[in-house]
């Protein structure tokens, strides 16, 4: 397009330079307008014509490069829409298995503290249970109390340290 522009500027510079140089033409101006003259007119009118015609095929063919440009834009623009629900739909999902990660991990935490509390509650009372079987306190206090009740010196220490 551009190129035939310049083209069409060359030829139209050319033919109004040729036509104001030839001194001949100014002379024969005063003379009137002879044949010779429409002739050469005639003949630049379909050249005109026929320059003007093959630059509006040329810019036919652009506007159709054009629409042909414009459509694959088009084309382009509805896949880079599919890419973009594509990507959202993953993001939701990673949004959801985040989600669902926290709360596994939040109930794995949860159970972990409630087994370590009846871990330690059940551990205490297997552990004085076998004090208590293994060394008798009960039976120790009982006989300590029953001493201290023959000798007062020893019932004051107990009472000293709440025993009694």
């Amino acid at each position: 397009m551009i190129q035939n522009r310049k083209i069409l500027i060359v030829v139209l510079g050319l033919l109004i330079c040729g036509l104001l140089s030839q001194p001949s033409y100014a002379e024969k101006e005063k003379q009137g307008f002879s044949q010779e003259d429409r002739e050469r007119l005639v003949r630049l009118e379909t050249m005109l014509e026929a320059f003007k015609e093959s630059i509006d095929r040329s810019l036919e063919q652009i506007d159709k490069r054009f629409e042909q440009i414009d459509k694959r834009f088009e084309q382009v623009d509805k896949r880079f829409e599919q890419i973009d629900k594509r990507l959202e739909f993953m993001q939701n999902l990673i949004i959801a298995m985040i989600g669902v990660f926290g709360g596994l991990c939040g109930v794995f935490v949860g159970l972990l503290l409630w087994d370590r509390r009846t871990f330690k509650d059940k551990a205490k009372e297997e552990a004085m249970k076998e004090l208590e079987e293994k060394y008798r306190f009960a039976e120790w206090f009982n006989a300590l109390r029953e001493y201290s009740k023959r000798a007062d010196d020893f019932a004051e220490v107990l009472r000293k340290l709440n025993l009694l």
